[in-house]
């Protein structure tokens, strides 16, 4: 990403992507939307880009995906309270207030103000405003909206409810396509200001049209949804306007130069033994023999010839750390995240083996944040033909997502068509079919920040091991439905209240009422 040298004079871009937690307490969480700044949209992007990757890929990642133990916490530090629910509400001062609202939120609300500009700033605004705001609702709930980022004008802001918003997120999508879509001789994004798409509107409008059915996806297990207006979107609506591809993946990418790279990989080198694999993860695809252990996983017990020959076709070779049970301890012989996650290796000695510390490996470090992908949407819509009875094939949307998946690991066509032919299987009907759909969503939605909690959150699936309450405390080893509202706010504005437990108030379209609770 060579726009990342372009703009790494802006203090905002250099703190958030600088600051491990991307969160530093530099800023007012509502600022003033009508001050005047300096920058103008191209320079604006960027950093929105920037910060949205690094902060939803770093700490929203890392909450949620222990949560639903693709991850797992040891050496018994913050993370393994996390990995057993216990998140405070001072932890999350920086999430709310810095990295989303009066830092990604608030410079997106600067480019909608710009003018002289070509429609496609405001096209590419719209989304990732929607983006950004089906996160905040996603992990809090009931977050502000209609009253946000005014300023000195109303600093106690009321907070919408998540249903509410909901509503409003489809609708600033379908402005943002409008815009994307008309034609202007102002100047348009490039690729030296959108790092995500390179400027290409098309492609915008397939990212928009996307997220829009993973919000109605979410919607539609509320009690009372319409599933009319997602009927009159998939039938107005051509596949050519919806993702296509994996090039149509939307993730942020990152650079190989130091604290310019993958959240997650810095991550590891600030704190190396913090998290491993979650086996319920790696369990669950070593009974599928998966392909793409390989690019996901270092294996286990390591050697340099298993580095150099994936054990692909074996049951074991891989291993996961079992959710709240390192108890304070740091073990060295689960898998490490690997090459998916931190990209290419780039060490010169491979280590003998049979245990790996997190620093035996280097890495490249430029391995992408994905936050909405081609395999996703495939998903999306084999759900939503299996459970909804919405229009499409559920059986051929289920394998082109599993595909999907396989080519995004970079797995050889020749595994990927022998694993489609063996252990995905075919889909059926009823809970098996709805199972067998998240469990494999799960594998490709691997790192994919939020996304696999919330499948849990909405179906129960995957089967989550349950942490005994003597090492969980803090949610009483329930998997937690929100986070906590952060101190921080609660203290100024008297209209948040916060939660007593994590699974009190969650978003509204939380509410199975089958399987773990």
């Amino acid at each position: 990403m060579n726009g990342f040298k372009k703009y790494a004079a802006s203090a905002v871009f250099v703190t958030g992507l600088l600051s491990l937690s991307g969160c530093k307490d530099f800023l007012e969480v509502n600022i003033d939307p009508t001050r005047t700044i300096a920058n103008p949209p191209n320079l604006i992007l960027p950093s929105v880009q920037a910060q949205l990757g690094f902060n939803t890929g770093g700490e929203v990642g890392r909450f949620t995906l222990l949560f639903s133990q693709q991850l797992a916490a040891q050496a018994g530090r913050q993370t393994e309270a996390w990995d057993a629910y216990v998140l405070q509400p001072t932890e999350v001062n920086g999430l709310w207030r810095n990295a989303y609202y009066a830092g990604i939120l608030a410079d997106i609300e600067e480019i909608l103000k710009a003018q002289n500009v070509s429609p496609v700033y405001y096209g590419v605004a719209k989304a990732l405003k929607a983006y950004t705001y089906s996160v905040t609702t996603d992990l809090w709930g009931d977050v502000p909206f209609t009253e946000a980022l005014q300023g000195t004008e109303n600093p106690q802001p009321k907070p919408d409810a998540s249903k509410d918003i909901y509503p409003r997120l489809i609708a600033l999508l379908d402005e943002a396509i409008t815009d994307l879509r008309k034609t202007s001789p102002l100047t348009a994004p490039t690729s030296t200001d959108d790092y995500i798409y390179g400027g290409n509107a098309t492609r915008w409008v397939k990212f928009a049209n996307t997220l829009k059915l993973r919000l109605y996806l979410h919607m539609a297990n509320a009690p009372g949804f319409d599933d009319a207006p997602v009927r009159a979107f998939l039938t107005n609506t051509p596949p050519a306007d919806f993702m296509a591809a994996v090039a149509d993946d939307f993730q942020m990418r990152f650079d190989i130069i130091a604290r310019r790279q993958n959240p997650t990989h810095q991550f590891f080198l600030d704190r190396q033994d913090d998290i491993t694999s979650g086996a319920s993860l790696v369990d669950l695809m070593n009974r599928k023999r998966d392909p793409r252990r390989a690019a996901y996983f270092t294996p286990a017990p390591f050697s340099p010839a298993l580095l150099a020959a994936p054990p692909i076709t074996d049951s074991l070779g891989y291993r996961g750390l079992r959710n709240g049970t390192a108890g304070g301890s740091i073990n060295n012989t689960f898998s490490r995240l690997h090459t998916y996650v931190r990209g290419a290796v780039t060490s010169t000695t491979i280590p003998p083996g049979p245990t790996l510390l997190v620093s035996g490996l280097t890495y490249a470090g430029n391995a992408p944040v994905q936050m909405l992908t081609f395999a996703e949407y495939n998903f999306i819509r084999a759900e939503m033909a299996l459970r909804y009875g919405i229009p499409g094939n559920a059986e051929e949307f289920y394998r082109a997502g599993i595909a999907a998946s396989h080519t995004d690991a970079g797995v050889p066509a020749a595994q990927a068509t022998a694993y489609l032919a063996t252990a995905a299987g075919t889909l059926g009907t009823g809970d098996a079919a709805l199972r067998k759909l998240i469990e494999e969503k799960y594998v490709a939605n691997f790192m994919v920040p939020l996304e696999p909690w919330n499948d849990w959150r909405r179906t129960g699936f995957p089967a989550l091991v349950t942490i005994p309450v003597a090492v969980s405390p803090g949610n009483g080893g329930r998997v937690p439905r929100a986070l906590p509202y952060p101190q921080q706010e609660v203290d100024a504005n008297p209209n948040l209240k916060q939660r007593t437990t994590l699974s009190e108030r969650p978003v509204y379209w939380d509410v199975r009422t089958k399987g773990p609770q």
